[in-house]
């Protein structure tokens, strides 16, 4: 039958096994749309052993630059994928961030000296969506998938143990392809989340954007931005790979809904020269884009065996270059659970999958609200608060207090998930992100962790030895071993639980004082078999 409303659809139809299913699927995971979420979780799939097709509507990539930054947890998820060196010799690091109003001096943001802690990226990364997509897509090449363009999605039905999705590869001919799940990371307007009946609502931010990327004979610090809040509207000034290249994000108040924009070199000079005083010769317009903002957020991201991730899950503005981050850990999130649920009965199948909701939903919810307050704010037309956010941002923005945030906060660092069963706080505490400080050998934890499954990390007093990992204590699951002294600049170790249960995803699943109370305390023991074992 075809997918209805929710309440026909029950979540609970995956069989008691999937192993008998094996000769009625195509393909384990069948993801639609190739932009970075989607090849970020064909790739993962792969990693993951799991068999995958990726296709899209587009004749092929796009050449746009679209988003722009990617953040230090996206690294470190591109570090876990093999890519990490390849998208850093695309992108450029941001040094500072200059913020100038016409009412105070303007704030220099040291990006680079912010407090960001145990990461191998403290910073920001200006790369072009089309650079991180070809890294991507090259990496899914190498390991023997391929993306393929200009095929559609027509159809999603449900046949109980796995997904039919009807294709249409341009030729007249559709194609029926079963798979075990799919994956919509098919953007905003998502044909998947459409077709089984999830919904995201859409609220109009009322602020008209244009976007451009040119280059200029003003001679600017090439690797530094500036954001400028004129009376006339905001302009942000961001730095590109490409020499002499900048990103022009600007909010133009005076643009009805319905007007085109002409956006050339001659109105591009005037705007920035009103709200910025520089006279920026702009020259080689290589794209612009002209859009209404608004936010929204999918009501929920699995109907049975159809995810979403990605813009089809939540849209937003694009202050401070969350959504493509946020795209590509929701994939990172997802596929290493589906590749357990492959091997795991229904019950824990089910319970380890509605997790991917209940963890990430609330991140997107979160970066959704927080955009949407910065980005009105930032906007405002109304005269009073207008002139109180040109008085009160510089002063703001030059305590160090809020400048950290520019680091960990907006690099998407200390982001965690609470459950039922825990609260968040502490530095090894479960929900969080593993932390990743560099060790007394040089290299740092994350590189010590299981490149796939799970880890432990067990920390011991000086002078004690490392476990025997073959001890059926462990279970089997390998064994990183840290004396407390590597590990002394890390806070509130000492107050911590000697014995950490690591993810595939690098967050922390349990701790406890043994390997044997680490285990009573994972819900689903099944999951931490069918990784290791399966």
């Amino acid at each position: 039958m075809s997918f209805g409303p929710m309440h026909e659809y029950n979540v609970q139809n995956i069989p008691e096994t999937e192993s008998g299913a094996e000769h009625r699927n195509d393909v384990d995971v069948l993801i639609i749309g190739a932009g970075p979420t989607g090849l970020t979780a064909a790739c993962e799939a792969i990693r993951h052993g799991l068999s995958v097709r990726i296709v899209d509507r587009k004749p092929c990539r796009s050449t746009f630059s679209k988003a722009l930054v990617v953040h230090a947890r996206t690294l470190e998820v591109f570090e876990t994928m093999g890519v990490a060196e390849e998208i850093l010799a695309d992108g450029t690091r941001f040094t500072a961030l200059n913020v100038n109003t016409r009412r105070r001096s303007p704030v220099r943001v040291d990006l680079l000296g912010l407090p960001w802690g145990d990461t191998a990226y403290p910073f920001w990364l200006s790369i072009p969506q089309y650079a991180t997509e070809r890294v991507l897509e090259s990496q899914l090449n190498q390991e023997g998938g391929r993306v393929e363009w200009g095929v559609a999605l027509e159809e999603i039905s449900d046949n109980g143990d796995h997904v039919a999705a009807t294709l249409e590869p341009g030729n007249g001919r559709r194609e029926v392809v079963r798979a075990r799940w799919l994956i919509g990371c098919d953007g905003g307007r998502s044909r998947v989340r459409d077709a089984v009946g999830l919904r995201l609502d859409r609220s109009d931010a009322g602020a008209t954007f244009v976007l451009a990327d040119i280059k200029t004979t003003s001679p600017l610090i090439e690797d530094e931005g500036h954001v400028f809040l004129a009376p006339e509207g905001l302009l942000l000034i961001v730095p590109m790979p490409e020499p002499r290249r900048w990103r022009i994000i600007a909010h133009v108040p005076q643009a009805r809904k319905e007007a085109s924009l002409l956006i050339d070199e001659a109105f591009l000079d005037d705007l920035i020269r009103r709200r910025s005083g520089i006279e920026f010769g702009s020259h080689d317009i290589a794209w612009t884009s002209q859009f209404q903002l608004s936010h929204g957020l999918a009501d929920h991201y699995r109907r049975g065996r159809v995810f979403l991730a990605g813009d089809a899950a939540h849209i937003h503005s694009p202050v401070g270059g969350q959504g493509l981050n946020t795209g590509v850990q929701d994939a990172h999130n997802l596929l290493w659970k589906l590749a357990v649920a492959r091997r795991a009965g229904t019950t824990a199948a089910n319970d380890l999958l509605d997790s991917y909701e209940a963890e990430r939903r609330p991140v997107a919810h979160a970066m959704v609200r927080g955009t949407a307050r910065a980005t009105s704010a930032l906007t405002t037309r109304k005269g009073v608060p207008r002139a109180l956010l040109g008085l009160l941002a510089p002063t703001a923005l030059a305590q160090r207090s809020v400048q950290s945030r520019f680091g960990r906060g907006v690099g998407m660092l200390d982001i965690a998930y609470c459950t039922d069963s825990s609260t968040v706080g502490g530095t090894l505490a479960v929900g969080r992100r593993m932390p990743n400080p560099r060790l007394g050998s040089g290299v740092r934890l994350h590189h010590r962790l299981a490149p796939l499954g799970f880890s432990w990390v067990a920390r011991g007093r000086p002078g004690e030895t490392h476990p025997d990992s073959g001890d059926p204590r462990w279970a089997g699951i390998p064994v990183v071993f840290l004396p407390d002294e590597e590990l002394e600049d890390l806070p509130g170790l000492t107050e911590a639980a000697p014995v950490v249960l690591v993810r595939p995803d690098r967050y922390i699943a349990a701790t406890g004082r043994s390997p044997a109370s680490v285990l009573s305390a994972v819900e689903t023991p099944i999951l931490l078999y069918a990784t290791l074992h399966g």
